[in-house]
């Protein structure tokens, strides 16, 4: 892990927050901080970082539903049978109806409901989750990558120093042993009076009183 890498990855993460609209969020720090452990590649770090920045700036996307007024569009062009477009009654197109009947016809009205809104809404939510769910998933397939990448081929490597080592204790353990087989045990050393002091001794006592 280098602290070097975690800096930039820092700076990164904010600038991508900056740019999709979602400054200090907490969730692209921690990615941009996850990616500067486990990941030595400045590129691959940025595009994780910056896919991050996008989900989240996504989130925070609110869809907008147009409403179209009632008496526009699909029925501006419904007129009362026998008036004109200026309000006037015209001679020719004039079929009264009887008081108290009915025409029978009903004419279409597009009219958007609360209903059509909050489907329209949760078909659009629903949609947005599952492309979230499948940019998290390759995230999660990156990542593991990455790991694999990085930390798999460290590992075996200090698994085989281990027994590289091993091997040598051992082979260092058998020679020592050999060492002390074949070396005879030294004999005990013998004690030698030393004459000078017996004689010295000796002269004491035979010197004058």
């Amino acid at each position: 892990m280098n602290p070097f890498n975690l800096l930039i990855n820092y700076v990164i993460a904010n600038s991508r927050a900056s740019f999709y609209n979602v400054p200090g969020n907490q969730e692209i720090t921690n990615t941009a901080l996850l990616t500067g452990m486990v990941s030595e590649n400045p590129l691959m770090s940025y595009l994780i970082i910056d896919n991050k920045a996008k989900i989240e700036g996504e989130k925070t996307i609110v869809p907008v539903v147009t409403q179209t007024p009632t008496g526009t569009g699909a029925t501006q062009g419904l007129q009362a049978p026998g008036i004109s477009a200026t309000g006037a009654e015209d001679p020719k197109n004039t079929n009264e109806t009887p008081k108290g009947t009915s025409t029978g016809e009903t004419a279409p009205v597009n009219v958007v409901t609360l209903e059509n809104v909050k489907t329209e809404i949760s078909d659009s939510t629903k949609a947005l989750k599952e492309e979230i769910a499948k940019i998290s998933e390759n995230n999660k397939v990156e990542l593991q990558k990455i790991i694999a990448e990085t930390f798999n081929p460290k590992i075996e490597g200090l698994e085989k120093s281990n027994t590289a080592l091993n091997t040598a204790i051992i082979e260092i353990k058998g020679r020592l042993d050999e060492i002390s087989k074949s070396t005879p045990a030294p004999a005990p050393d013998k004690i030698v009076p030393n004459k000078d002091v017996s004689i010295q001794k000796e002269i004491t006592k035979n010197g004058p009183k």
